[in-house]
């Protein structure tokens, strides 16, 4: 491996050395700012011929003897030297990208002042940088880049589930992770279903042997609407009673609470069966999850194939723009809010003009955070991209 030092006045210039002189194999291994500018190590692989390699636009540092990172060469590296080598240049990274995204930020902001403006009021909603980035350019296509024309590129790319299940009727099974609302919202369901339709037309099921007490919060439900409450504990007990349950409008499966990685269990008790009518899968999903948990949950979840989402506790959210962000990535059509924990005032059909001003007016009232260095890294990355 050769190791070789440049120096140019500004971090760009330095990089467009090392750029010239070896292409984009040269690794960095570390950069500092000087008395006359700005210092690049790199290094090259052992099979660049140094015959091979075009004039450095900037001459490199002589070499220094004294200095391990001073001469053109370095010995054969073990592996133990290879990973810790590995593990310094993953630094190196980040402190470039983080000095190239300053650049970038301070470019773009010149450039498109409009632009970054609209960025950060996106990214203040909670939305995410992609798809921030991905509504201004959208809008910036279809004519004049405008607030109110952003929020309804935002709005077209949610989907919303136009018939009410409630209606449509047939087996719907509420799936999630643990402790997001999936017992009161099925008990808010029920009570609304009861108010339109007969008691007689509705039963309820419980998968729920795990959490203390899950079955008999269901049961209370039930009673005070007079509406039949079964278990089934395995896969073959739940066919058995949505074929003896066929002749209901309606029937709700409460599915048992756990994490979004352990999903045997409710793959097996809301998947088709031969005989009983399809199984329609509601993910429940609390408004008040980190955007990073949330992909999660969606990516592991889909894999029972997903109707609809029923978005919760968002009385507890600070903000909306994670729901929103995950909602226009998964395509995953909205089906009902839940606001709060009264049964059934507290639960509405959802609406993705309702939703974006429900965002826009917890901004206002808890404006969140701004990523400032994700922005910076973003711009970065997208002036990288068009170079």
């Amino acid at each position: 491996m050769h190791i070789k030092r440049y120096f140019a006045p500004t971090m760009r210039q330095a990089m467009n050395a090392v750029r010239a002189a070896h292409g984009d194999e040269a690794v960095i291994l570390s950069t500092r700012e000087t008395e006359e500018g700005v210092e690049i190590v790199a290094a090259l692989e052992p099979s660049d011929s140094p015959e091979s390699e075009p004039p450095t636009p900037i001459n490199p540092l002589k070499t220094n003897t004294s200095s391990p990172l001073g001469g053109f060469e370095a010995p054969s590296a073990s592996t133990a030297d290879i990973q810790r080598m590995a593990q310094e240049l993953a630094q190196v990274r980040h402190l470039l990208e983080s000095q190239v995204s300053g650049l970038a930020w301070g470019q773009e902001a010149l450039a498109k002042p409009e632009k970054v403006a609209l960025l950060k009021r996106l990214m203040a909603l909670g939305l995410g940088w992609e798809l921030s980035e991905m509504l201004i350019e959208q809008t910036a296509a279809s004519g004049a880049l405008e607030w109110p024309r952003i929020l309804q590129h935002l709005q077209n790319g949610l989907q919303e589930e136009e018939r009410d299940p409630l209606e449509r009727g047939g087996i719907l099974a509420l799936v999630g992770p643990t402790g997001v609302g999936k017992t009161t919202t099925i008990a808010k369901l029920a009570s609304r279903f009861v108010i339109r339709h007969s008691p007689t037309d509705l039963a309820l099921i419980t998968t729920d042997g795990y959490k203390i007490g899950a079955q008999a919060q269901l049961k209370l439900f039930a009673d005070l609407i007079q509406v039949p409450v079964y278990v089934a504990n395995t896969q073959g007990e739940l066919y058995s009673l949505l074929t003896s349950l066929a002749h209901k409008k309606l029937v709700l499966i409460d599915t048992a609470g756990m994490s979004q990685r352990d999903l045997q269990l409710s793959r097996q008790l809301t998947s088709g069966h031969q005989g009983i009518n399809m199984v329609h899968n509601y993910l429940v999903m609390s408004a008040a999850t980190q955007l990073s948990v949330m992909r999660d949950i969606v990516r592991s979840f889909g894999e029972v194939v997903l109707r609809g989402c029923i978005l919760t506790k968002l009385d507890e959210a600070t903000g909306l723009g994670n729901a929103l962000t995950v909602l226009s990535e998964s395509n995953l059509p909205l089906s009902y809010l839940s606001t709060g924990q009264r049964v059934p005032e507290d639960l509405e059909r959802a609406r993705p003009a309702d939703l974006i001003d429900r965002a826009m007016v917890l901004g206002q009232q808890q404006p969140q955070p701004l990523d400032e260095r994700g922005l910076r890294l973003g711009l970065a990355k997208e002036m990288s991209n068009a170079q």
